[in-house]
């Protein structure tokens, strides 16, 4: 029984370890992009900073109404491309004050294709997260 426990405290630390470690918006955005190629849009969006300003209640219709656009249309997009197969990043550039940042990214499609992008990241409770540019 304590070889069980202290194994699940082991393992308990080690994700409390990696969990805290500090991820730069680089290695957020490289997340938020494998949610993309597994088509988990619903994780992808929650990535995303919306404005808290609306309420939850108006935050969750957005919130569901980008998931229904991923899987409507931006799917499809992908779909034509053979996939979104990988996301790379290409540099990160944070700000002086460390609370936004700019992360170019490269998307390789299942057909070879690439592009290249740029997304903004702001930092919000000590979580990097896509910023909704308007």
């Amino acid at each position: 029984m304590k070889k069980v426990f202290y194994f699940s405290l082991m393992v308990m630390t080690m994700f409390l370890m990696t969990a805290c470690s500090s991820s730069g918006p680089g290695d957020a955005m490289k997340k938020y992009g494998n949610y993309l190629i597994k088509g988990d849009y619903e994780k992808f969006v929650d990535g995303l900073a919306f404005d808290e300003s609306v309420g939850a209640e108006k935050m969750k219709e957005q919130k569901d109404g980008l998931v229904s656009m991923l899987k409507e249309k931006v799917s499809k997009e992908y779909e034509k491309k053979d996939g979104l197969k990988s996301i790379e990043i290409i540099s990160e550039e944070i700000s002086e004050d460390g609370n936004t940042a700019t992360v170019k990214i490269k998307q390789t499609y299942g057909n070879g294709e690439t592009q290249d992008g740029t997304q903004s990241m702001v930092k919000r409770d000590g979580k990097w997260l896509m910023s909704v540019d308007k």
